[in-house]
């Protein structure tokens, strides 16, 4: 039985139980049966018998009593047509309670007493017709003696079968209603005993189904208790290849598989932990660079402004040489006489020229100084793309817990990406730049030769003075393209200015993405100490 399933246990249990019911209902059948047999005995036989005997008796009792009536104690001593009416009125009551009483007759002792009886009433009635016939015949002495001598003890006779049919009907009632209370107090003994058959059959099925049940719930318990404390190293061991056992089996199974998953969620919250300390070492080093892409902005943005006022300067310089060279036009058409006033103005044009010619200089110095900072730049775009890259693939690492750093890495790479874009747009303009100072150095330059040769054949004056005049008008054109190269250099100095201005933009957007990844980065460590308090408090 130690074997057994829970289901074969229940079932066993039920089938004892309906067993001992099905065997207390086939004894209250069985007894139920014997008091139909009884009842039917009493309905059929017993009380119809005792009935219809009792109306045999009075009808015999009534004939008898009509006949001495007639013989003895009235008065008219005639047998009339009214007495005959009664007699036959008797006998067919007599008659028809014999043929119903035949019909109850169900023993052999009854049928042998009616039989009897029978046999004495033809007998009484052969006498009685004598009887009759002498008192018909006026003979009252003859249908006296007759009557006493053959009729009553005849009467008397069929009377006493009567009782005797009585009594043996009132015996049937009696037997039968005896073994109605047999069978009823039979029926009641044997329902009291199957009732407490059957009770103490289901108390201890049902004991023992609950010491099958209870004693390894209170060892899945126990392991329960011992699982909410933390300790996950236990395992079920019932002993038991019913429904327990498989249990027993899915537990240790699920224990198993939860042990590897409170170690695998250890080695992942340490694995989040370095992970999260990695990302805000990352974080640190790209706020570094930010601030340090910022303070290279500034320091650009000063020397953008520095360029700007420079160009200005050269812009001014240029209309003074502009001015100045249509005013040696002007002098050399006026003449020989205008000699001495071009040889001056040529000197003026000559200062201005070096004046030019060092302002060049210094706009090709800060152009060069613009395309360090601009390859510092593209250094440190080409850094926060990497740093950014690196702090993706932590938040990879980091699974859930990184998404929302993976979002700030990623915003941070597209901020490296136009720093990038912008700082390239930046170095495009440098070197238009630098060769418009190039193309003004070369023309300043030659701007100088010119004047220089101009001053020899100013010296030289007279025939040389249409030759003047004409390579003063050629110097025109010179300038004015000179003026252009400035003004092209003022342009570009304001777009460097707006794409520092830009930059700056995007060096606060990168800080403040960075300082929402720190908040970030401060969460996901908070998230990963609670991991692993959460998770160390188990025992695998």
């Amino acid at each position: 039985m130690k074997n057994w399933t829970l289901r074969q246990r229940i079932l066993a249990s039920f089938t004892v139980i309906i067993a001992i019911m099905l065997l207390m209902v086939v004894v209250s059948y069985s007894r139920l049966l014997k008091i139909e047999t009884s009842q039917e005995a009493v309905r059929d036989d017993a009380v119809p018998g005792v009935y219809l005997s009792s109306m045999i008796r009075s009808a015999w009792v009534d004939s008898y009593l009509q006949t001495i009536d007639i013989i003895g104690l009235r008065d008219d001593k005639t047998f009339t047509n009214t007495d005959k009416n009664d007699y036959k009125s008797f006998e067919a009551r007599i008659e028809q309670q014999m043929a119903n009483y035949e019909k109850t007759i169900h023993g052999q002792a009854d049928r042998m007493e009616f039989d009897n009886f029978k046999a004495a009433h033809i007998n009484y009635n052969k006498v009685l017709a004598q009887v009759l016939e002498r008192v018909e015949a006026n003979d009252l002495p003859g249908a006296n003696q007759l009557l006493e001598e053959q009729l009553t003890p005849i009467w008397t006779e069929g009377r006493m079968k009567l009782n005797d049919i009585i009594t043996e009907n009132k015996n049937v009632s009696d037997r039968a209603t005896a073994a109605i209370d047999e069978a009823v107090l039979s029926a009641k003994i044997s329902m009291a005993v199957s009732l407490l058959i059957a009770i103490l059959a289901a108390g201890l099925c049902g004991l023992l189904l609950m010491r099958a049940i209870m004693a390894p719930m209170q060892r899945i318990v126990d392991i329960l208790e011992t699982m909410r404390d933390g300790d996950l190293s236990k395992r079920l061991n019932l002993e038991r290849k019913d429904e327990f056992g498989a249990v027993e089996t899915g537990f240790n199974d699920m224990m198993t598989e939860l042990t590897a998953l409170v170690s695998q969620a250890q080695r992942s919250s340490v694995q989040v932990t370095t992970s999260v300390t990695e990302i805000a070492a990352t974080s640190k080093q790209q706020q570094a660079t930010a601030t340090e892409t910022a303070a290279t902005t500034t320091e650009i943005g000063a020397t953008s402004r520095e360029i700007a006022a420079t160009s200005k300067d050269l812009v001014r310089t240029m209309t003074e040489v502009s001015t100045a060279a249509d005013q040696a036009s002007v002098a050399a058409g006026s003449g020989q006489q205008g000699l001495a006033r071009m040889e001056e103005t040529m000197h003026s044009v000559m200062g201005a020229a070096d004046l030019v010619n060092a302002k060049l200089a210094i706009l090709n110095e800060k152009a060069g100084n613009i395309n360090q900072v601009v390859v510092t730049i593209v250094k440190v775009a080409d850094q926060t793309n990497l740093l950014s890259l690196n702090a993706a693939i932590e938040a990879e690492k980091a699974g859930e817990y990184g998404r929302g750093f993976a979002v700030v890495a990623t915003e941070v790479r597209r901020l490296a990406d136009q720093t990038a874009v912008a700082t390239y747009d930046i170095e495009q303009m440098v070197r238009e730049i630098q060769s418009a100072v190039s193309a003004g150095v070369m023309g300043m330059d030659k701007f100088s030769e010119e004047v220089r040769r101009g001053m020899f054949e100013v010296q030289q004056v007279g025939e040389q003075l249409s030759q003047i005049i004409h390579q003063v008008q050629a110097l025109a054109p010179r300038v004015l393209m000179v003026n252009e190269g400035m003004q092209a250099q003022a342009t570009g100095a304001e777009q460097i200015n707006h794409a520092l201005v830009q930059l700056g933009d995007a060096s606060s957007q990168t800080v403040e993405s960075l300082r929402q990844a720190s908040f970030a980065i401060d969460e996901l460590s908070q998230v990963a100490v609670g991991l692993r308090s959460g998770v160390s408090r188990f025992k695998v």
